[in-house]
């Protein structure tokens, strides 16, 4: 194997194994039912002006990164090392 084979295999298990974090670090569809069935309001400050700023928002847009990542370099070994 040659030594950007390897480099690129290393890279991408390495994205794989930050990409399963990604998922599981973060809030399921259904997570804040809870909230509602306990009465409190859904419409909060960050909810409604900087949603775009929570942690959850910067987890969801870093796991679409990464899964785009993901799937280029899938594509790109595949089709070109003919795994």
């Amino acid at each position: 194997m040659s030594t950007i084979r390897i480099a690129v295999t290393v890279v991408y298990i390495v994205l794989c194994l930050v990409l399963v974090f990604l998922v599981f670090k973060g809030k399921g569809q259904g997570a804040d039912l809870s909230g509602g069935i306990a009465g409190r309001s859904a419409d909060t400050y960050f909810t409604t002006h900087g949603k775009k700023h929570t942690e959850d928002a910067m987890l969801e847009k870093a796991t679409a990164i990464m899964a785009a990542v993901f799937i280029v370099l899938s594509l790109i070994m595949n089709m070109g090392w003919g795994y």
